[in-house]
């Protein structure tokens, strides 16, 4: 635990961490140091997130006592159509490769972020990063095992511009520096120029050839028509606290069912009950699906919400549950009481394996979720903002924040910020005993899973048992605050947290 005093940044790699507290320790707010984490997580941590991704964000302003979502997620294509792709043979969106992409919303979002809600300039804030992407980050254990695994060799096999920026050895030693020179370029464009460079100058340019070149159908006007959205966060009171997460196109809204529901329940269980939290998030997960498509879209309301009750329903599986979460969070708190919970992602490992060699950005594969038939809301169409999966988490308490938080996992994210919300606010344990405890994670009627030493009571359900943490669940950043002078941090042993 740490005294207030210049503030405290918890994040997904050690340097990272470190960039966000150099800026804070600079007189920087919460979103200053937020953007520098984020930068550097684009570099540090490459196959999980970067320039070609989205970023999903909340901001609390504590002067104002206010809590917005930055909308830093990107949408398809102006061509993408379902007979665009019926007319390619396609049955559904491919899963990687330059069609499964869409438009990267991450470098507008920073851009926006610290426009409205920062102090610093972009250059300064960008520079640890580029120095990073010249001086090369180094193979870590989690980099040797993902770099040396089958999920990038076989994506290596379908596009070489991938292994001439990170290699195709067969083993990669620990300590061995990856340089990006690429990247550090472009990077250093951004902090020059703007993220206007990106979405409309030269960088634009390289990229737009870049991907046509490998098949993309992003033009020029997808990428200068791109804005991040500021959004009025969206809430609901649990166990006496106020819980914040982003609206649609956000699945945030499943995380406030189930609060609600789990509320509404008034169960006495400190322990989780399995047929309980099944029942909440199946019924989370329906609402989740109906209306977290494109705000423009989406029919949502507070009313809504509000009138919602449980109901004993089937999982619906239309939307992708393989067990993935390829994303980066970070949370920061800063010495005025300001606060960000920031989630970032390629969707998947390296998003769509796609890369603009000559800027070194490799595109995510977001686009994947949409559905090429009119079933649901959730199915293409040209120029709209695909369901996301990112979940960031602010929980205010007495006009303060008192927990902000985030964890990669793709369907898992808010599973996982529920169990945390369940043990710190109705069982008091701490933020890190909250993370260390074991686990489930609903996957669908046929796919849960739990951590050894979650609570079982006899069941006949169809259950895969992890005998030690597992990465499957999640891996928490959060900061809690104990009292008004008081920060705690929470890390997750289940990833790289520091």
């Amino acid at each position: 635990m740490t005294p207030i005093n210049k503030g405290l940044v918890v994040s997904g790699h050690k340097e990272a961490t470190k960039a966000g507290i150099d800026i804070l320790n600079k007189g920087g707010n919460a979103i200053d140091a937020a953007i520098a984490t984020s930068a550097v997580l684009a570099v540090s941590i490459p196959n999980m997130n970067g320039l070609g991704g989205d970023s999903i964000a909340l901001w609390f302003d504590q002067k104002k006592n206010k809590v917005v979502a930055i909308n830093g997620s990107g949408k398809s294509p102006y061509k993408a159509s379902i007979k665009y792709y019926k007319s390619k043979k396609y049955r559904k969106i491919p899963r990687r490769g330059p069609l499964s992409i869409s438009i990267p919303g991450l470098v507008h979002a920073w851009e926006k972020s610290l426009k409205e809600y920062g102090t610093k300039s972009l250059k300064e804030i960008l520079n640890p990063a580029i120095k990073l992407a010249k001086k090369g980050i180094k193979i870590d254990k989690y980099l040797k095992k993902f770099f040396e695994g089958n999920v990038y060799k076989t994506l290596i096999k379908n596009n070489k511009y991938l292994s001439d920026i990170y290699g195709d050895k067969k083993t990669y030693k620990i300590n061995l520096k990856i340089k990006q020179s690429q990247l550090a370029n472009t990077l250093t464009e951004i902090s020059n120029k703007g993220s206007s460079s990106f979405y409309e100058g030269e960088i634009s340019k390289k990229i737009i050839y870049d991907l046509k070149r490998q098949g993309s159908i992003i033009s020029h006007k997808d990428l200068k028509n791109h804005k991040t959205l500021i959004q009025k966060a969206i809430s609901t009171k649990y166990h006496g606290q106020k819980i914040f997460t982003a609206p649609p196109n956000s699945q945030g809204l499943a995380l406030l069912f189930m609060c609600k529901l789990f509320e509404e329940n008034k169960s006495s269980n400190k322990n989780i009950n399995i047929n309980e939290f099944l029942k909440v998030k199946k019924e989370s997960f329906f609402y989740r699906n109906k209306y977290c498509v494109d705000p423009n879209i989406s029919t949502f309301s507070k009313k809504k919400f509000d009138q919602r009750k449980i109901k004993s329903r089937k999982f619906n599986n239309y939307l992708n549950n393989k067990v993935s979460g390829d994303t980066s969070t970070l949370v920061v708190i800063d010495k005025k009481g300001n606060a960000v919970s920031w989630v970032q992602s390629l969707f998947e490992e390296f998003g769509s394996g796609i890369v603009s060699p000559t800027t070194g950005v490799v595109f995510h594969n977001r686009l994947y979720l949409e559905k090429l038939f009119k079933k649901r809301n959730n199915y293409l169409r040209p120029n709209k903002r695909p369901f996301h999966t990112l979940c960031p988490t602010i929980v205010l308490k007495n006009n303060k924040c008192d927990l902000a938080i985030a964890t990669p996992g793709d369907h898992g994210q808010p599973q996982t910020i529920y169990q945390i919300l369940h043990h710190v606010y109705k069982n008091n344990l701490t933020i890190q005993s909250a993370i260390n405890k074991p686990r489930i994670r609903h996957v669908s009627d046929k796919q849960i899973l739990v951590e050894k030493d979650f609570y079982l009571k006899k069941t006949n359900l169809n259950i895969k048992k992890y005998n030690k943490p597992n990465r499957l669940f999640g891996g928490v950043t959060a900061i809690k605050r104990k009292n008004n002078n008081i920060l705690s941090r929470g890390a997750d042993k289940r990833r790289n947290c520091y």
